[in-house]
């Protein structure tokens, strides 16, 4: 009789421990169902593929990379917002400089004629003075509190008049503004005052004031002033031609920059976002194993008293 129940005993022990190795599995195999269709309701509803880094260690990864590659074309976009902003101020000076000059030459001609009047050439030096006076204007023009023709300086001018003498400021830093507008390449933004104006003798300014005391003194003295004034219309033309192949080139890398960015966007896209109609399609085949995992289970955790006598 002992040996009997020793029997029994052994055969319901060994019942239940294979019961609950089976009920064990059949809760594995439903947490893992369950996970997969979680987590691909959860990118169905979010439009995300990456919901954490574990879902795709590589995948983060690699949507770090187009994020900081994106973050850094969104600085070159500004940077080329600037320059742009800065040598469309400079070209605007320039071309105000340019008409300056212009009227300032027709005046010289005009002073050339022997038959001027001494009236007349006082009327022309005068309007020269106030010539001058624009084109100092005009040398000085700023953006953003900045002077275009003064390089780093630190005041809000690139030339200052002391005592009826135009002079440039001084310029304490590397007299260069830079902006880097596509991995390495940088464009000067800022115009050499030298280049565009002279310096020394052959300032602007230097000119001007020649020619106001050439048109009093008489045509041989103005006709003799007419080369010093097409000298510094010369040199502020070839400036002027140099701002706009400075801007064209910004314009190109503006438009490389934002090839580069619609790229970089649908990288990342392709990265992060999901395929809809393929999530969709394994959300399916993942409900349904799921519900297959559930019927699985309910057969494995039903059992009878006979489970245990068998």
């Amino acid at each position: 009789m002992s040996g009997i129940s020793a029997s029994l005993t052994g055969a319901g022990l060994s019942g239940r421990s294979t019961l609950q190795g089976s009920g064990g599995a059949a809760h594995a195999g439903i947490s893992a169902a369950a996970a997969r269709y979680s987590r691909t309701m959860d990118q169905v509803s979010s439009g995300r593929a990456i919901g954490q880094p574990s879902d795709d260690v590589i995948g983060t990864d690699k949507a770090l990379g187009i994020r900081q590659a994106l973050a850094a074309e969104e600085r070159f976009a500004r940077a080329s917002t600037d320059a742009t902003s800065w040598l469309s101020t400079t070209d605007t000076a320039l071309g105000n400089g340019a008409t300056t000059l212009n009227r300032v030459r027709d005046l010289t001609v005009r002073a050339g004629a022997e038959s001027m009047s001494a009236q007349e050439r006082e009327a022309i030096a005068t309007e020269i003075r106030g010539l001058r006076s624009e084109m100092l204007a005009t040398t000085n023009a700023t953006y953003l509190g900045r002077p275009v023709f003064g390089g780093t300086t630190g005041t809000g001018k690139a030339f200052t008049e002391v005592d009826g003498v135009v002079a440039p400021t001084a310029d304490p830093g590397t007299g260069v503004v830079r902006r880097a507008l596509a991995p390495g390449v940088e464009v000067r933004v800022d115009t050499s005052r030298a280049q565009a104006f002279g310096e020394g003798e052959t300032s602007v300014f230097a000119v001007l004031d020649r020619v106001e005391k050439a048109v009093t003194a008489g045509s041989a003295e103005s006709s003799a002033a007419l080369t010093d004034v097409d000298g510094a219309l010369g040199r502020l033309r070839t400036a002027w031609t140099d701002v706009g192949t400075r801007y064209a080139q910004v314009d190109r890398l503006r438009s490389t920059g934002t090839d580069r960015s619609l790229s970089l966007t649908a990288a990342k896209a392709d990265v992060e976002e999901v395929d809809l109609a393929k999530s969709l399609m394994e959300l399916s085949m993942h409900e349904k194993a799921y519900q297959a995992a559930l019927g699985a289970a309910a057969k494995v955790v039903t059992p009878t008293i006979m489970d245990f006598l068998r």
